[in-house]
């Protein structure tokens, strides 16, 4: 059995040493939510108002993880 070893963003202490915000921006600037955007985002009329904003339920889905 083989161990996959994931490379991590910031350790740890740097994300204990980091400020809440700072912590949140370095965080998704490095995911790329353009294609999480695409992916849900609504393509009909039907269900859901259009005038949702998907982009900020996806940061607050990371934000909320995050913590």
């Amino acid at each position: 059995m083989t161990i996959i070893r994931q490379p991590s963003l910031f350790s740890i202490q740097e994300l204990y040493d980091m400020e809440p915000t700072q912590k949140y921006d370095a965080i998704i600037s490095a995911i790329d939510l353009d294609f999480i955007y695409h992916e849900v985002k609504k393509k009909t009329h039907r269900g859901a108002p259009e005038r949702l904003n998907y982009l900020a339920m996806i940061i607050c889905f990371f934000v909320r993880y995050v913590e």
